[in-house]
């Protein structure tokens, strides 16, 4: 969680939060409060701070679907989830395509009372900052500096969710997170075409 004067963001997991929070971090005079990165806290939904958010605009990032629970596969897998933080086994493709965690995520984060009305998408991640600060009136050329000094840090597994998912899985996917759909597009203006 980031809370600036203007807006407060939530740290969807896996949608580039870290580097979306060392952004914010680096702009002077910008943040507010910020969880510690090294923090589950970092992930409190908007409702763990109601009355510190009241009349900011909410703000979280996205990702496509597939990408995410891609993503999130490899994580549980590699680094386990809180509180343990030990290793999984690695969902099967058919188990990550009847995954209704996305959704539940979603929920989680916002909670009835605080749906997001500003999305960053990760795959477009500097761009959209830079064009949330501009428009709550942070001055252009030191959020343009600061969102450039942020290194970008993937993970590597194969990324190319055509080469990992069916059509028809990536179809399943959407049919049974349809929360995410809907703000998939709410930020991209529509959902992909499944690869052929």
């Amino acid at each position: 969680m980031v809370i600036t004067e203007r807006f407060a963001w939530a740290h969807l997991p896996k949608t580039a939060g870290d580097a979306t929070a060392k952004m914010f971090a680096a702009v002077p005079g910008l943040v507010r409060y910020q969880a510690p990165l090294d923090s589950n806290e970092k992930h409190d939904g908007f409702w763990v701070h109601a009355e510190a958010i009241e009349g900011k605009l909410r703000v979280m990032n996205i990702r496509r679907l597939p990408s995410w629970i891609l993503s999130i596969a490899h994580h549980k897998a590699i680094s386990g989830i809180h509180p343990d933080y030990e290793p999984l086994p690695m969902a099967s493709v058919e188990e990550m395509a009847d995954d209704t965690d996305p959704d539940e995520v979603l929920r989680w984060t916002t909670g009835p009372e605080h749906p997001v009305e500003r999305w960053l998408r990760a795959e477009h991640l500097a761009t959209d900052v830079e064009r949330l600060l501009r428009d709550v009136g942070v001055e252009t050329d030191a959020a343009r500096a600061a969102i450039a000094s942020v290194p970008w840090i993937g993970n590597s597994y194969e990324h190319d969710v055509s080469r990992v998912f069916t059509a028809g899985q990536i179809g399943r996917m959407y049919e049974r997170n349809p929360e995410w759909r809907k703000a998939e597009l709410e930020a991209y203006g529509g959902i992909p075409a499944a690869p052929g």
